[in-house]
């Protein structure tokens, strides 16, 4: 291996831990964004399910404190829901962001992962005609006795 591979295989090496980081950045981002639709979709069901006992309780004649209280309730679960939905669209713009760092990560890996094996290429086809060179020579030095 020449000195051009070897420096380029340090070169490589950190590309691939940068790599490596922005896989893990990008699992976790993805991951974060999938909690938070998850807890938006159990909000949901949650706002349905009060929406629906409040439909039940109103209509069995409860007191106006009652009423009150499950609206002020229904009203934070709304509250919390919208949250959760500005928190969510937050999140695909930092995934978004965070999936063109690992397309960038990615294509400067595999450049220098190219220019890596070309080198490597280049040195060994140099290694060769060096190898065959000496070859030659030694031919020539080493004649018959029938000559």
């Amino acid at each position: 291996m020449g000195q051009r591979s070897k420096r380029l295989e340090l070169v490589l090496s950190l590309a691939e831990k940068k790599r490596q980081q922005a896989d893990q950045f990008l699992a976790n981002s993805r991951q974060s964004l999938a909690q938070s639709q998850a807890t938006l979709a159990q909000l949901d069901r949650y706002l349905l399910e009060y929406r629906q006992m409040y439909l039940g309780v109103n209509a069995q004649g409860a007191t106006g404190a009652q009423l009150q209280t499950q609206q002020a309730f229904i009203q934070k679960l709304e509250a919390a829901r919208q949250t959760q939905v500005q928190a969510i669209e937050h999140q695909k713009r930092e995934l978004e962001a965070v999936e063109k760092h690992w397309q960038a990560m990615f294509a400067k890996f595999k450049g220098i992962e190219k220019l890596t094996d070309q080198v490597r290429k280049s040195e060994a086809a140099e290694q060769e005609k060096i190898l065959q060179k000496q070859l030659d020579e030694r031919a020539q030095l080493h004649r018959p006795d029938y000559i």
